[in-house]
């Protein structure tokens, strides 16, 4: 290297690059997504606009943020991104502990502003979550294809029922043709 002179490093394919040879940019827009996943108001756009990008168009940020997590061009974000993610499923499916105290803390603000429904219903989620309540549902088949062999009897009696008289409009019986040689 020339004194005064940048060796610059030849740009790697995006297959070649690991999650650690991310931009600051890239980093920060990924965190920010997995930040504010599922917030109201936050799209990938908005996240592209808090990491730094300046897009030249008004769709601009869009397409970069579909760009950044696109497989095909950026595998390398696309690798942090799902490493980040698992990390925040693994936090809130395997912590339920948080939730319970969460809902238990809300029970108990409601209470001190004497919000007994908001209470009651912070209740109801916490024995929910707990299997203490359970939601029956009742599905009653239409089709043919739910129904047991009695079922399937028992509709089939009622049809015949229903069409009685009418019996004669569909006559399968087969008859006798006479064929003679000419």
């Amino acid at each position: 290297m020339e004194r005064g002179r940048l060796s610059v490093m030849p740009k790697l394919p995006n297959t070649l690059k690991t999650a650690s040879q991310l931009t600051p940019k890239q980093r920060r827009f990924v965190d920010l997504y997995v930040e504010n996943y599922g917030k109201p108001g936050f799209s990938k756009a908005q996240c592209v606009r808090d990491a730094g990008y300046n897009p030249k168009r008004d769709n601009g940020a869009a397409e970069i943020g579909s760009r950044l997590l696109n497989p095909d061009l950026n595998p390398h974000v696309v690798r942090y991104f799902e490493k980040r993610m698992n990390k925040e499923i693994d936090f809130y499916e395997k912590n339920k502990l948080r939730s319970y105290k969460q809902y238990e803390r809300m029970r108990e603000g409601a209470i001190d502003k004497s919000q007994y429904n908001a209470a009651i219903n912070a209740e109801k989620s916490i024995g929910q979550m707990a299997g203490f309540f359970v939601n029956r549902t009742e599905v009653k088949h239409s089709s043919l294809e739910g129904m047991s062999r009695e079922q399937l009897e028992k509709r089939l009696g009622e049809l015949e029922r229903k069409i009685g008289e009418h019996k004669e409009i569909i006559d399968i019986t087969p008859q006798a043709v006479n064929s003679e040689s000419n």
